[in-house]
């Protein structure tokens, strides 16, 4: 069951990146596939129409309000210190790297440089999270879970700071690359620790209440990056998400429920 968690989580990291690399590659291409898979879902969803059998016998579901699954998700999550504390740590990680995007743009044009070179670097980044997608069960057989994530985190804390000294292209699309590496590994890491230890019963409660607090900031954390560059500029930006990434880091790296986490194998 753990193994085949890792490797289902490796697979949609490896698949996002993926994505990601191609829409900044060939971006018509991309939309026009888009398009196309749009219409193969919508001539299948037409297609039910004409399909008679029946192919589910009669359930007893007990009648149960939302607001009453959601508290019972929200309970498990919050009597749990170290979900809860990785939710809270999660939304505030993608408050800041949700405006990497905007900050890498405005690096790229200071260097005078076209659209399609930005576009290369951002692909670059996206091959990074592929690798990181990739490697990250291997990790996860010779470190810890407490080990990965503070290690996890720290990286992506210090390639933040290392934008400030990208002085070429070049450098700039490697420090995106290995800054991109982390975010899949602490990605595959945590949900694949939650989802083993989670009650089945009660996995889309507390999963949907933990991606509601670590996704719910993204729209307000690319809003304000995108308000700090224009009113401080790249470099003080900069410097406020690696310092904001790096007291993060210093939380997890001392808190006890994540330094003294338990191997699955032994909670199995």
């Amino acid at each position: 069951m753990e193994h085949s968690l890792k490797w289902l989580n490796t697979r949609i990291q490896r698949d996002n990146n993926e994505v990601m690399v191609l829409s900044f590659q060939r971006q018509d291409v991309f939309f026009d596939l888009l398009i196309i898979d749009a219409i193969s879902y919508a001539a299948s969803v037409i297609s039910l129409l004409f399909i008679k059998a029946n192919f589910q016998g009669k359930r007893e579901v007990a009648a149960r309000k939302l607001w009453v699954e959601i508290w019972e998700g929200l309970c498990w999550l919050w009597h749990h210190p170290l979900f809860r504390y990785m939710a809270l740590f999660t939304g505030g990680c993608n408050l800041i790297f949700s405006g990497y995007t905007l900050i890498l743009i405005v690096l790229a044009q200071s260097m005078h440089v076209s659209s399609s070179i930005i576009g290369v670097i951002l692909a670059v980044g996206g091959l990074g999270g592929i690798v990181g997608a990739i490697i990250a069960p291997y990790l996860q057989r010779c470190f810890s879970f407490g080990r990965l994530i503070i290690a996890s985190c720290w990286m992506m804390a210090i390639t933040m700071a290392l934008y400030l000294v990208a002085p070429n292209l070049i450098v700039l699309g490697m420090v995106g690359f290995f800054s991109l590496i982390a975010s899949p590994v602490y990605n595959v890491v945590q949900f694949s620790y939650r989802s083993a230890l989670i009650p089945d019963a009660l996995q889309g409660r507390v999963n949907s209440v933990f991606r509601l607090i670590a996704f719910g900031g993204l729209p307000i954390g690319l809003a304000l990056i995108g308000w700090l560059l224009q009113s401080i500029g790249a470099t003080m930006t900069i410097i406020c998400c690696a310092i904001a990434l790096s007291l993060l880091a210093l939380s997890m790296t001392f808190n006890g429920y994540v330094r003294h986490a338990q191997p699955l194998t032994s909670k199995e």
